[in-house]
């Protein structure tokens, strides 16, 4: 009887030890809804710039519309997007996830983005600045928190022709939305070089069939716009 009472006792206790939900998964291929060639915060409005980057965006817009290249859009000379632009980019994006890492492959120039998991983002003075920065994140529940930052100064937000300065830094919280059939990307931009206060943009990505394969693009300077 002694036994048995041991026994019931070590099962209650086995029973008792809570269980957590593991982290969602983002696996699979999706797609950008909407057009993003011009970025703007969550209610709509051209992001608060300071003057001289405002007078910078007006240019690139005014060439635009008079249907000149931008001496300043990287992507007209098949050079990297850069973030936040290469997620408005329209073409599919694979997600692979692991225990470790989060791996974003874009179609557009095949560019990867590689999210470390459970990991601090440095300090950006010990950074390499590049055209991706240095992405890392971490769950707030069912939320994914990627914290990005290391950034050269050569690339726009957007098509547009939003800039920024090596001070960028994007903080997005990723999560699963509509019964895992959307991904939704809200993304926090601060740079006081660049912006009179943080702001933020919403995006959202629509799952894509489980057999689809990323198609090759290249980028060559008589077709640009194919990145």
């Amino acid at each position: 009887m002694k036994h048995f009472l041991l026994a019931a006792a070590a099962c209650a206790v086995t029973l008792s030890v809570p269980t957590f939900a593991a982290d969602p998964s983002f696996s699979g291929f999706w797609k950008l809804e909407g057009d993003f060639a011009t970025l703007k915060t969550i209610d709509g409005k051209i992001p608060p710039m300071n003057p001289e980057a405002r007078k910078r965006y007006n240019a690139s817009v005014a060439l635009r519309k008079q249907g000149k290249p931008v001496p300043t859009d990287t992507v007209q000379k098949c050079w990297p997007h850069g973030l936040p632009r290469l997620l408005l980019a329209p073409y599919p994006i694979e997600v692979l996830q692991d225990a470790k890492q989060i791996t974003f492959l874009h179609e557009a120039h095949h560019m990867p983005r590689l999210v470390y998991l459970g990991e601090k983002l440095p300090a950006l003075d010990t950074l390499d600045n590049n055209y991706m920065g240095f992405s890392v994140g971490n769950w707030d529940k069912d939320t994914l928190v990627i914290d990005t930052a290391g950034f050269n100064d050569i690339t726009t937000l957007d098509k547009a022709g939003i800039p920024h300065s090596e001070a960028l830094v994007l903080q997005e919280r990723v999560r699963l939305t509509d019964n895992g059939q959307t991904l939704e990307d809200v993304i926090t931009v601060t740079d006081p070089e660049t912006f009179t206060k943080p702001w933020k943009a919403r995006i959202s990505f629509k799952k894509m069939p489980n057999d689809y394969w990323l198609k090759e693009m290249v980028c060559t300077d008589k077709n640009p716009d194919a990145a």
